[in-house]
């Protein structure tokens, strides 16, 4: 194979891989499965945690604010989105805690440089290349560190070997066949051994799924029909099987709101709160979830006004969810004011997303890397 066919191969969107190394973590890690899925365009977080009792979400939102008698009380003062039951049901098992007004310092209201400031853990102005993951993940050699099912790599960027793109397993391991042992290599060149350790690790990457999913049961809840369903599927089906793989990237797309948003916003967060329920069911009854932690984040919320095209506009805080069969469930954090807001009248975020960060980073080594120490820790486990 020459070098312009492999590199079409590697560019297939179903498989890809950074190559960058990094010294192994000396930290203790604990056995977890971590979900990341991203709401990808700006989720609103003031109708997914709706504060039904203040006066100033009905007066910016005559239109978008949620009936009454539609929402999913939490308490005397919040509520979820109707579309929200199966969630809500997991939040009265105190399984799933919500972090309010997650947000930073000088927020950006660009979607490409505000998803980059969550995925580095960046501050506004600094501009950093890897995912806030790398400190987190030893160079575990010959092993599967985390897989990206939907978006881009996000959080994974940069990672030590071991981090995969794929969005069909049957396809990844088909055209992994293809690359075997089909580049010959002539003389010293730099550019073609640096292919030929791409088609290696794509090619032990394979190993590994395909021996893990070898023996893989038919899951007992089957997920619905959809991108996003699609890739908790593979999530669950890997999580289920002996790979090992600590870190899974998914992404829900389409929550760019800016017109007649009432409607699309209630699919997805149905569609969110299906594939949730559907894989806590079936990591139950594989003996799975105890160890799974699941966790929403988006680039921004939304404006807390809505617009004339009864949509809303690139807002700054928002709330998240943190799910999971030893998650402490509850609220956490407190809701940003509606009656005080910033310059572009936007919410002034009250928790920085990067002491959620830092408590993910605990509760899986043991510590806190130096980047997040100076951030809060969250009670959620």
């Amino acid at each position: 194979m020459n070098r312009r066919t492999l590199l079409k191969y590697i560019a297939l969107n179903s498989l890809s891989l950074p190559i960058l190394l990094e010294a192994s973590s000396k930290n203790i890690i604990k056995k977890r499965n971590f979900i990341f899925i991203e709401l990808k365009g700006g989720n609103d977080g003031l109708n997914t945690v709706i504060p039904y009792k203040n006066r100033h979400y009905y007066k910016y939102r005559p239109n978008l604010a949620l009936k009454k008698n539609t929402i999913l009380p939490l308490n005397s003062e919040l509520a979820l989105h109707p579309s929200l039951q199966s969630l809500k049901n997991i939040f009265d098992k105190k399984e799933l805690a919500i972090v309010q007004g997650l947000g930073y310092p000088n927020p950006n209201l660009s979607h490409f440089r505000s998803i980059e400031i969550w995925d580095t853990a960046s501050n506004s102005q600094e501009y950093l290349d890897n995912g806030w993951l790398k400190s987190l993940i030893p160079n575990r050699d010959k092993l599967l560190n985390g897989i990206v099912l939907g978006g881009e790599y996000g959080p994974l960027s940069n990672i030590p070997n071991g981090i995969i793109k794929i969005n069909n397993i049957q396809n990844f391991l088909q055209q992994s066949k293809q690359l075997k042992g089909r580049i010959s290599l002539t003389g010293k060149n730099s550019s073609l051994l640096h292919i030929l350790q791409t088609e290696s690790e794509i090619q032990n990457s394979a190993n590994i799924l395909k021996k893990s999913l070898k023996n893989s049961k038919k899951l007992p809840f089957p997920f619905k029909k959809s991108n996003f369903a699609k890739q908790m599927n593979i999530a669950t089906e890997l999580i289920n099987s002996t790979a090992n793989i600590p870190f899974y990237k998914i992404s829900l797309e389409s929550f760019d709101t800016h017109t007649n948003q009432l409607n699309q916003h209630a699919r997805l967060l149905n569609e969110l709160s299906e594939g949730i329920s559907t894989i806590r069911k079936n990591l139950i009854a594989s003996n799975k979830w105890d160890n799974t932690i699941i966790v929403t984040y988006s680039e921004f919320g939304r404006r807390a006004a809505e617009n004339a095209n009864r949509g809303t506009d690139h807002g700054t805080a928002a709330p998240h969810f943190v799910i999971g069969g030893k998650v402490n469930g509850g609220i956490y954090g407190e809701h940003p004011s509606l009656k005080l807001l910033d310059k572009n009248k936007n919410l002034i975020y009250t928790t920085d997303f990067r002491s959620l960060y830092a408590t993910l980073a605990k509760e899986y080594i043991g510590t806190v890397p130096n980047s997040l120490k100076s951030f809060e820790i969250i009670p959620i486990f």
